[in-house]
């Protein structure tokens, strides 16, 4: 026998795969990993579904006799996912299919009874798929897509209710009500489980077929894995995106994050990621979890994949104000109250997404006009001159979004010029913050060549600032304790961010005397690396 499509551990950076594991139970393993009893056991199961009448179950469902006995039919379904329990073989596809498209046509109009049955359906489904031939998976293999797109067709019936439902004097009701939302609850996080086992399955390098030097993210993403495969064909994602976008179950939306951070890696599905305007609901999910969840590391890696493989596409879906207003909230939260590691990641990771969004030209001037912009020009600058935008006013007025009322400072952190504000996160040099840097400068200078983001970052004096980098003598205070292979790391940034600044606020660079500071560093310093960025 051979055991297909099992749950396995996977993932791309890591974010969140420990929360998603915990809840996906552990699958049967390969029969050569097992003893003779264990191997005997396991083959009596396996081919007990052989045995299955699909005829009759059609016959019971279908009869004018039997047609209205709902119960028989629920336990019908039930018996035969029983007696599959170890996984449906590969050969009942076709009936399983008809089977299944049948019960949910009736669930859909109103059998409600039927949600017990379709639950251990799609439990079985996560399970090992069994060949009981070499050439089964030739054979029936072409059913797969339209099994699970008639799986995941059960979502448009189990979405969360719109209302709040009978009130409480109404108790039957009431009851009800409450029974049929937990039900579909129940529904959509089997579904959700059993999207993620399939999607997370093959993601290693032993499963994978890999050129010469090739790394095991590129081979997913040209040429995904079997399972991922069937997953675009069966066009899973637009009724994915339908039911993430009305989720309110914290358990169903991290199983399926999960799944979607695996499909993500394979470059076809990302693009459905992003045509189905699920990237949206993303930032929502970002958003509403703000420094309070683990979720916020799978959504932003979804959008992290996503923005690799769908670049043009996605890029155009995340130019709009409201998502870069989003991104400047989830800036101004992790920048002022981000203490934790995690938090430090969180926001490294959310730079990177703004790299990856910066690098179309069109987006760039939504920086400036979103207030975006100002918040990350007051962490690039000094201390010194971030307090004095502060006090002064000038940054709140930099950070007004279209979104925000007139007249009033923005309800941000950053802004807060109040007695006892939080002061923001102070910049140390940490592996974390220097990465943080780094990002932060080369995503600004690149901003500069829209000329609002230019108008900007030179109301902020970011050149001054960059150049106070490359004075030794005239470093600020939270410069002082760098070690010197910091400061040349440091400074090497600074110099290819002067680069494209020079070119865009050229009157900056020279008011703050910039060729007299990288004249004297050339002179000054012993690192080949740095002469030569001086010298560009």
């Amino acid at each position: 026998q051979e055991l297909l499509f099992v749950a396995s551990s996977g993932g791309r950076k890591g974010g969140g795969v420990a929360l998603i594991c915990a809840i996906l139970p552990t699958l049967p393993g390969n029969m050569d990993t097992m003893d003779s009893g264990e191997k005997s056991s396991l083959k009596s199961i396996a081919t007990a579904p052989d045995e299955v009448d699909f005829g009759a179950i059609m016959e019971l469902m279908t009869s004018k006799y039997t047609v209205d006995l709902v119960d028989r039919h629920v336990a019908a379904i039930r018996k035969l996912c029983k007696v599959c329990c170890n996984g449906f073989l590969l050969k009942h596809l076709e009936p399983l299919v008809e089977l299944l498209h049948l019960a949910v046509d009736r669930f859909s109009q109103g059998q409600d009874e039927l949600a017990p049955a379709l639950c251990d359906f799609t439990r079985v489904a996560s399970q090992p798929f069994v060949s009981c031939k070499t050439s089964d998976m030739i054979t029936y293999g072409h059913h797969l897509p339209a099994f699970i797109k008639v799986l995941v067709g059960i979502l448009a019936f189990t979405l969360p209710p719109a209302d709040e439902g009978p009130t409480a004097d109404e108790v039957e009701a009431r009851a009800a009500w409450e029974n049929r939302k937990t039900m579909c609850e129940r529904l959509r996080i089997e579904i959700a489980h059993t999207l993620a086992c399939w999607s997370r399955f093959g993601l290693d390098e032993d499963s994978v077929e890999l050129l010469p030097n090739q790394p095991l993210i590129q081979a997913v993403a040209d040429s995904g894995t079997p399972n991922l495969r069937i997953l675009r064909q069966s066009n899973v994602m637009d009724a994915l995106s339908s039911s993430f976008r009305a989720e309110d179950s914290p358990e169903a939306i991290v199983i399926t994050l999960g799944a979607i951070r695996d499909m993500s890696l394979y470059r076809p599905l990302a693009r459905q990621i992003t045509n189905c305007g699920l990237i949206s609901n993303l930032v929502h999910v970002i958003r509403v979890n703000l420094l309070g969840s683990d979720v916020l590391l799978v959504a932003a890696e979804v959008l992290w994949n996503v923005l690799e493989l769908d670049w043009e596409g996605a890029t155009e879906a995340l130019g709009h104000d409201e998502v870069i207003e989003s991104f400047r909230d989830f800036m101004d939260a992790v920048l002022t109250r981000g203490y934790r590691f995690k938090d430090k990641i969180f926001r490294n990771d959310m730079m990177v997404l703004l790299m990856y969004i910066s690098k179309r030209v069109e987006n760039r001037p939504l920086f400036a006009k979103t207030g975006l912009m100002a918040l990350l020009l007051s962490y690039a600058v000094s201390e010194s001159r971030r307090r004095e935008l502060r006090e002064s006013g000038t940054l709140g007025e930099l950070m007004r979004g279209p979104n925000d009322l007139p007249g009033i400072l923005p309800d941000l952190a950053s802004c807060n010029t109040a007695k006892g504000a939080q002061q923001g996160v102070a910049l140390t040099n940490t592996q974390e913050d220097m990465e943080f840097r780094m990002l932060l400068w080369g995503t600004l200078a690149r901003c500069c060549s829209s000329e609002q983001c230019a108008d900007v970052a030179t109301k902020c004096g970011f050149v001054a600032s960059l150049l106070e980098c490359l004075d030794a003598a005239e470093a600020p205070p939270e410069q002082q304790k760098w070690s010197h292979e910091q400061r040349r790391k440091v400074q090497l940034e600074a110099l290819s961010a002067l680069f494209q600044l020079v070119q865009y606020v050229p009157d900056a660079f020279m008011e703050a005397n910039g060729n007299a500071v990288v004249l004297q560093l050339l002179q000054a310093t012993r690192s080949r690396e740095v002469q030569r960025k001086c010298l560009h």
